[in-house]
């Protein structure tokens, strides 16, 4: 059984997240960093935007910063911030967890394992994917896609190697399935991780076009591009051990991207908006691996730099 969770990163994702928790009736609470959003949570709590503007509110409990959350208080942290974000906000809310909790990472791209084992120790790590899609619409509002709105979204959680943190992604499974959020235990987690990766192409793809997913998945040439970088991602993750099923991950990531429909990713938002993006963590860290194992992956390497030219 899980007992409370908190929820550090109170962007789109984090607070639907929590949402959907809140709204199950789970002991919640979500971990910001101060600013308009969760001090609007706070104060009249979350409204939720689905597709077709079907609204729905939750209470949903906060604390403002990690430093409001009581030493020892908390059985699973759930971390939804940034990539680049990972190890301060890990780091502070690390006091909070039990001596038996556990830290869940649902970040997008590589190496958050490594970050939660610094924080929180190597038997106390999960990690994991998700296809949950939200963004903050306004302080106090998120949108959510149609996929998350229709529980249609997915998230993979699981342990790389520990037995004792991998018996608890039952429980984090358990309470995300209840939540209205579909979950599975990932065995090997790597190959979910890598499945997500690959599919994440969109972020800079749409990136470049400042456009909606609904927008570049609309259109044969888009649709094609996407594809392009879809099979680098998974030539690259050969090179690292991991042999995706390439039919059933672009399966998958077709029916993602088709729920989607127009909604920005949160990479072409910050594009969009000038703000810092994980492309390093995600599409950059592919190209890395790549070069590194004369791996061919001409489609990163061009958006990539179509994407530096605009500062991303």
């Amino acid at each position: 059984m899980v007992g409370r969770i908190a929820v550090v990163g109170a962007g789109g994702m984090g607070s639907a997240f929590a949402a959907f928790l809140a709204r199950a009736g789970t002991d919640v609470v979500l971990v910001g960093r101060g600013g308009e959003h969760v001090r609007a949570v706070a104060d009249r709590g979350l409204r939720v935007v689905p597709p077709g503007d079907d609204a729905w509110q939750v209470a949903v409990p906060v604390a403002v910063t990690a430093a409001d959350l009581s030493p020892g208080s908390v059985d699973v942290l759930v971390v939804l911030t940034k990539t680049y974000d990972s190890a301060a906000a890990v780091t502070a809310a690390a006091p909070a967890l039990a001596p038996g909790g556990v830290a869940v990472s649902l970040q997008n791209g590589l190496g958050n394992d490594a970050v939660l084992a610094g924080a929180v120790g190597g038997r106390r790590a999960l990690v994991g994917v998700t296809t949950v899609g939200a963004t903050v619409r306004s302080p106090g509002t998120i949108s959510i896609t149609g996929s998350t709105a229709e529980r249609r979204s997915l998230t993979h959680v699981g342990a790389s190697g520990q037995a004792q943190a991998g018996d608890r992604a039952d429980d984090v499974v358990a309470a995300l399935d209840a939540a209205g959020l579909p979950a599975v235990h990932a065995r090997p987690v790597d190959v979910a991780i890598w499945g997500k990766l690959a599919m994440a192409v969109m972020s800079p793809v749409s990136s470049v076009l400042r456009a909606t997913v609904g927008t570049v998945w609309g259109h044969p040439e888009g649709r094609a591009l996407v594809e392009r970088m879809f099979d680098e991602v998974v030539a690259v993750a050969r090179t690292q051990g991991v042999a995706l099923d390439r039919d059933a991950a672009w399966a998958h990531a077709s029916r993602v991207f088709e729920g989607t429909g127009e909604h920005h990713t949160s990479m072409c938002s910050d594009v969009m908006a000038g703000r810092r993006t994980e492309l390093s963590a995600m599409a950059g860290a592919v190209a890395d691996l790549a070069a590194a194992g004369g791996v061919p992956a001409p489609v990163h390497t061009t958006v990539l730099s179509m994407l530096h030219v605009l500062g991303a």
